[in-house]
């Protein structure tokens, strides 16, 4: 795995100069393994499809190199091993250009990257909007306010955007962009009194007229959307799996149902910490999907349906800016009375048009009553046991009309094997952003094409293309992945 502004530093220890003592007969490869392992102090990163660690053998040797003893356990002459750091990576051969670093912005392009930031607090803005003024082109900051973003030299007469909901919209010419490196500082936008009381209506009823104007203020012709998805399970700051992915999505008009929206994969990376052998059980299902499900105007949660709606208590609480528009905030949270888990958090709505552009929300869990549809799957031998699900869902104009533009989920769950006696905690996310806007350019995806809805993405195979991430936009890591990843400093590639 590589990105921008991560180091490889490549250990210039030979397997032939480190010996190990091992005793196995009829043990699992994966035992001879962890024998090597627990001996040295290395762990070992590597492809399921590589490795038959499950293979019973015999093997006996004192004071052998680590190099001799994967020679003959693995038994393999295509398969080559590389120390990173405190890793012994172990991949085919033909793959050994996965250790070369990517690319950064190619000639082509005009790279920006940067901080963004409250300028009167000096606090952290994440999820921030950047793009290209009057285009479908952007992308998001990360959770620490961490953007990098590829322009097209094509654009160089256009107009870069920084905004966020509640601040004032910055603007630079692309070709005014001298540096690669900004600290952007955004102003906060503060609304008049007057504004807020004239202003502010009926929650429910604001939210039901926004609900009948979906197919006025929604996109309702088929598009392709390309977008940056990523995924990740993380136990003590330390990630067990990541992956990404350059999707294309056809997004079919919002009056029809999301499951008529389609995926393809482009390209993917990801890293397994194939030591966390139990932890790898615990995965994400449906992820690439799951993010066209919080598709909330195409796909209602219960308190954006009218139905559900008393079991709720809504409330205006503020009218805020977001880029030259005004919206509403209301408030959600279920009622006392309500004994299954609901949802409370916020929903904008743009004032006038009544659009619902961003929400954020979480899964109100309460005490006893834990039993929420928590999006993974997990191995027979764990107790799971859901901690906290929280969600952020926005969406940005395609022409006069508004389209998904990020979606991010956050999931808690506390974690036991059986007949062990305390839980690990882990946290899994999964994020797609919408990178560019298609609406002339229509062709349905070949079948072959769409990736099915059943896959669990961590599994897939997928062929590393440093070309490919070198030219284009993605969602840069937060620092707690960055720094867990710098220190497995690994990227794997595999045949798709």
């Amino acid at each position: 795995m590589c990105f921008s502004g991560i180091s490889f530093i490549y250990s210039q220890t030979s397997l032939s100069n480190k010996f190990v003592t091992i005793k196995a007969k009829n043990k699992s490869i994966k035992f001879v393994l962890k024998q090597i392992s627990s001996q040295t102090g290395y762990f070992f990163t590597y492809s399921p499809d590589v490795i038959p660690e499950n293979k019973i053998i015999t093997y006996s040797a004192k004071n052998a190199s680590i190099k001799s003893t994967l020679d003959m356990i693995l038994a393999d002459s295509s398969l080559t091993y590389k120390i990173i750091e405190d890793h012994i990576i172990i991949c085919k051969k033909q793959q050994s250009n996965f250790f070369k670093k990517s690319e950064g912005s190619s000639k082509n392009q005009i790279y920006i990257s940067g901080k963004i930031t409250d300028k009167r607090t000096g606090a952290l803005v994440p999820y921030s909007s950047i793009g290209i003024l009057n285009t479908g082109i952007g992308t998001v900051s990360n959770q620490n306010g961490v953007f990098t973003f590829k322009i097209d030299k094509s654009l160089k007469d256009s107009t870069l955007f920084i905004s966020h909901i509640g601040y004032k919209t910055q603007f630079i010419t692309v070709s005014g962009i001298k540096k690669t490196k900004y600290n952007i500082q955004l102003i906060e936008d503060f609304i008049s009194v007057q504004e807020v009381i004239i202003r502010t209506g009926d929650p429910v009823k604001i939210l039901k007229q926004a609900l009948k104007n979906k197919q006025k203020n929604y996109l309702q012709k088929q598009s392709i959307l390309t977008a940056f998805y990523r995924e990740g399970v993380i136990r003590k700051n330390r990630v067990l799996n990541f992956s990404e992915a350059v999707i294309k999505i056809y997004k079919t008009p919002y009056k029809a149902s999301f499951n008529s929206d389609k995926i393809s994969i482009e390209k993917s990376r990801k890293i397994i910490n194939a030591e966390q052998t139990d932890t790898l059980n615990v995965k994400l299902k449906n992820g690439l999907y799951s993010g066209l499900e919080l598709d909330i105007i195409k796909n209602p949660t219960d308190f954006l349906q009218e139905a559900e709606m008393p079991n709720y208590k809504y409330r205006t609480t503020d009218i805020v800016t977001f880029g030259n528009k005004l919206a509403y905030v209301i408030d959600f949270t279920q009622k006392e009375n309500v004994e299954t888990s609901l949802y409370k958090g916020q929903i904008y709505i743009e004032t006038k048009s009544l659009s619902i552009i961003y929400a954020e929300f979480e899964v109100n869990l309460k005490d006893g009553n834990r039993k929420v549809n928590f999006i993974a799957k997990k191995s027979r031998r764990f107790k799971v046991i859901p901690v906290s699900a929280t969600y952020r869902v926005s969406y940005k104009p395609a022409g006069e009309k508004y389209v998904l533009s990020h979606v991010r989920a956050d999931l808690v769950f506390r974690i036991k094997q059986k007949r062990e006696l305390f839980y690990g905690k882990y946290k899994t996310f999964f994020e797609t952003v919408v990178l560019n806007v298609d609406t002339v350019n229509i062709e349905k995806f070949k079948r072959e094409k769409v990736a099915s809805k059943n896959l669990v993405f961590i599994d897939n195979g997928y062929t590393y293309d440093s070309d490919f991430w070198g030219a284009n936009n993605f969602i840069t890591p937060e620092k707690t992945i960055s720094d867990a990843i710098e220190k497995i400093r690994v990227k794997l590639n595999f045949k798709k």
